[in-house]
């Protein structure tokens, strides 16, 4: 969408939200309220979850036990080790230091606009694969609060400008 469309639809839709969220009287709220306080009691009686299935926009209600053994088992299939402490802080600290190492790539007035204010540890997301068999999980990290998300994004684009390599297009060579 164009920009003034889209700030259109986002001011629209803000509106709409304000309304119902202020507006008490709204029975159609309350009754969407009640239907949604409904399902969570549902689920957390039955011990359900709700997750992402993986090549569809659909949800799936899963019991919590089994998605965990899902994760758990993706985890001992991979290899993948556990931390019993958390170092985002101390992988924070250590990348603001290789920042201000290297003032000739990077400037000194980006410097904190590359540093996240409240970095976490990035969280395994399982969308469950409706279509295989089994229903594997697809494991799903979300970076953005990674203590090196925003350092990458910007020497990314830093070293694809740098680089400024000409389009490349694949080659097929044939051997007889």
């Amino acid at each position: 969408m164009e920009p003034k469309i889209q700030n259109t639809f986002q001011y629209l839709a803000t509106k709409k939200i304000r309304q119902i969220t202020t507006n008490t009287h709204n029975t159609l709220h309350k009754r969407h309220q009640n239907h949604l306080n409904q399902i969570k009691n549902i689920l957390q009686q039955n011990n359900l979850t709700i997750a992402k299935a993986d090549k569809s926009k659909t949800i799936v209600i899963i019991n919590k036990n089994i998605l965990q053994q899902k994760i758990d088992a993706f985890v001992q299939e991979n290899q993948i080790k556990s931390l019993n402490k958390d170092l985002t802080d101390l992988y924070q600290k250590q990348i603001q230091q290789v920042i201000q190492k290297f003032d000739i790539l990077i400037d000194r007035r980006t410097h904190k606009c590359l540093m996240n204010i409240k970095p976490m540890a990035p969280k395994l997301n399982a969308y469950i694969k409706t279509h295989k068999e089994n229903e594997p999980i697809r494991p799903v990290v979300n970076n953005t609060q990674a203590p090196s998300y925003k350092t990458t994004k910007y020497l990314n684009k830093k070293l694809h400008h740098l680089m400024c390599l000409p389009r490349t297009y694949p080659l097929r060579i044939h051997m007889k």
